[in-house]
C-alpha cells in the first residue's frame, strides 16, 4: 500500500511562484508510482487579489496526480490545524522555511499536532544574498525558533552540497540534512537550433521573478556599460520575463532601464506559463541570471534544453559551464567578467553560435538522463517514514 505524503508549497495553476511550483510539481510527477501526495496551498497566486478560477476553494480538488487543498486567504491556521489532524498521513515535506504556511507547519510540529516526520526543504532560503534581505526579521524569528529548539524537532532537505553547507551554518550540525538534488522535467519538448547569429548581434532573455535576490539591477548596470562601449542601436536587445514581486524594486530597475538609452533594446515582457518557458527562451542567445543566490535554478536547466547558453553568477550548483562551453558561472565582484561573457557571444558568427547552442542542449539533456535526484527522494522519503 502506498503511503501518504503532505506536502506543503505553491502549486498549479499558480504560475507566479516561479522555481518552487515547478519542484513540487516534478516529484508529484516523478513519484506518484510510490506515494500518495496531498498538497495544502493558497487560493491565489503570488501577489494576486483573485482566487484561481479553475478549482474549487476550500476543499480537496483532484489536479493531475495529487489531490490539492486550495486554503481561502485569511483561514490558513484553522484550515491547516484541521487537515493535519483528520488526513491520515505519513510524512509532511513543507516546500520553504520562512513562507506563512511552512511556518504553521513547524509551530504545529513543536506542540506536537504533527506526530509523523516533517521535512523542511529551505529551497536557497539560507544562502547569505536570501538572509540579507528583510534580515531583521528572518534574525528574530530565526532566534525564537533556535531557543524553542524547534529545528531539533525536524529534518531538512538541501538540493547541493552548497544549499547543505547554507543550512548547517545557520543551525551548525545538531540538525539532520538530507540531499536529494531538484528532479527536473524529463519531458520537454527540445527546440531546433533555428534562430539566426551573426556577428554583434545578440539576443539576451532573463526569466525570473522581479526580486532584489535575481538581481535585474546588476544585469542592468553591465548592460549600461556595455551601451557605452558598442554604439550599436538594436543590434542588442534584453528581454525581461517574469512577475513584479517587488515593485520598489522595480521602479528602480525601470529608472536604470531608462539611464541606459536606445543603444540596447530592452523590453518587460511580463509573467509567462510553465508550459512555455523553453519555447521562449529558444528564441534567444544567451540567458542572463546573475542571481545572488539559487538553491537549484529549473529555469537555467530550461534554458539549456532550449538550446539557449547561460552568464549566470557562481551562487548556484551550475558550476563549471566556461570548461564545458555551454556558458559562464562568475562571481558577483567580477563585474567585467560578466562584460567579457557577453561580448564573448556578442562577437560569434552563426557557425560558432550554433555549436555553442547544441552543447547546451546535450548538456541539458544529459542533467535530465543521469540525475539521481529521484532516488534521492524515495531514501530520504523512505529512510524518515520508516524511523
Amino acid at each position: 500500500m502506498k503511503k501518504n505524503i503532505i506536502i506543503i508549497g505553491p502549486y498549479i495553476p499558480g504560475k507566479l511562484y516561479g522555481g518552487p511550483v515547478k519542484s513540487i510539481l516534478n516529484i508529484v510527477e516523478a513519484l506518484s508510482t510510490y506515494y500518495n501526495f496531498y498538497i495544502i496551498t493558497g487560493d491565489r497566486d503570488l501577489n494576486a487579489t483573485e482566487t484561481y478560477k479553475t478549482v474549487e476553494i476550500g476543499s480537496w480538488n483532484t489536479v493531475g496526480k495529487a489531490n490539492v487543498f486550495y486554503i481561502p486567504k485569511g483561514k490558513d491556521f484553522n484550515y491547516i490545524r484541521n487537515i493535519i489532524k483528520n488526513l491520515d498521513y505519513d510524512l509532511v515535506y513543507t516546500s520553504s522555511f520562512f513562507s506563512k504556511h511552512s511556518v504553521i507547519i513547524q509551530f504545529l510540529k513543536f506542540f506536537n499536532v504533527i506526530k509523523k516526520p516533517l521535512i523542511i526543504a529551505p529551497r536557497g532560503e539560507f544562502s547569505p544574498g536570501a538572509l540579507s534581505i528583510k534580515d531583521k526579521k528572518k534574525k528574530i524569528f530565526l532566534m525564537i525558533y533556535k531557543i524553542l529548539g524547534i529545528h531539533k524537532k525536524v529534518t531538512y532537505t538541501s538540493t547541493s552540497l552548497l544549499d547543505k553547507k547554507d543550512i548547517n551554518n545557520v543551525f551548525g550540525g545538531s540538525i539532520k540534512v538530507w540531499t536529494a538534488g531538484n528532479i527536473v522535467n524529463n519531458e520537454a519538448e527540445l527546440k531546433g537550433i533555428s534562430r539566426e547569429k551573426k556577428i554583434g548581434h545578440l539576443k539576451i532573455v532573463t526569466l525570473s521573478r522581479i526580486s532584489k535576490i535575481k538581481n535585474l539591477d546588476y544585469s542592468l548596470n553591465i548592460l549600461k556599460k556595455i551601451a557605452e562601449s558598442y554604439k550599436l542601436p538594436n543590434e542588442i536587445s534584453f528581454d525581461i520575463y517574469g512577475p513584479i514581486e517587488d515593485g520598489e524594486y522595480w521602479k528602480e530597475c525601470s529608472s536604470l532601464i531608462n539611464k541606459i538609452g536606445n543603444t540596447i533594446s530592452i523590453n518587460y515582457k511580463g509573467p509567462i506559463d510553465y508550459n512555455d518557458v523553453i519555447n521562449v527562451l529558444s528564441k534567444y542567445h544567451i540567458f542572463l541570471l546573475p542571481t545572488q543566490g539559487e538553491n537549484f535554478g529549473h529555469v537555467i536547466q530550461e534554458a539549456f534544453l532550449a538550446g539557449c547558453p547561460v552568464i549566470i553568477s557562481n551562487k548556484t550548483p551550475w558550476i563549471g559551464l566556461k570548461e564545458l562551453q555551454v556558458g559562464f558561472d562568475i562571481p558577483l565582484e567580477q563585474q567585467d567578467e560578466y562584460f567579457s561573457a557577453i561580448k564573448h557571444y556578442l562577437l560569434m558568427d552563426s557557425n560558432d553560435y550554433k555549436n555553442a547552442s547544441l552543447k547546451a542542449i546535450e548538456y541539458g539533456m544529459e542533467k535530465v538522463r543521469n540525475q539521481g535526484s529521484i532516488k534521492e527522494h524515495i531514501e530520504m522519503f523512505d529512510n524518515e517514514m520508516n524511523k
